[in-house]
């Protein structure tokens, strides 16, 4: 009988010290994927999401964006990067290639940031790739931190296929 209560009060101690543990760890970036929809501005003025904090310490961890839709149409392509609140671009550009339209169309593009977007507040950020007196409207998905650290043969971006 005294073996039975002695295994509950090493179960329930290991429990709560499991508990506590977890509680102390700190959150690491994810693979996410932030909606956004937003109206691309003719002449090719910029136009930005709202900011999300960039916890990395390191360039090469990227961040991710992909359009998987483009009123422009499939296949047209916009420029993004990220910037600050204040409008200083932390990060190289890439250029998007828009999606069929479908939630799982379009490609996923993984850059590197530059050392102003460590530890700070970042926005996605786009603009037409050409110059143009029309404006349309993008769909997808960004992420400002991915985890995913940038391989050594890329020197600032990569691009996969959708969800890899």
């Amino acid at each position: 009988m005294m073996k039975k209560g002695k295994g509950r009060v090493i179960a329930l101690g290991t429990i709560l010290a499991c508990s506590i543990g977890l509680g102390t760890l700190s959150v690491e970036a994810g693979n996410e994927n932030s909606g956004y929809s937003f109206t691309i501005k003719k002449e090719q003025a910029n136009t930005s999401t709202g900011t999300e904090y960039r916890q990395t310490t390191t360039e090469r961890n990227t961040w991710k964006v992909r359009m998987y839709k483009s009123t422009e149409g499939t296949n047209t392509v916009t420029t993004y990067w990220l910037e600050k609140s204040n409008g200083t671009n932390v990060s190289p550009s890439v250029k998007v290639t828009a999606g069929s339209g479908g939630l799982n169309s379009g490609r996923n593009h993984y850059v590197k940031g530059n050392a102003g977007a460590n530890a700070a507040n970042v926005r996605l950020t786009a603009e037409n790739n050409n110059v143009s007196s029309s404006s349309y409207s993008v769909n997808g998905y960004w992420d400002e931190e991915t985890g995913r650290i940038l391989p050594g043969q890329y020197k600032e971006s990569y691009t996969t296929e959708y969800n890899k």
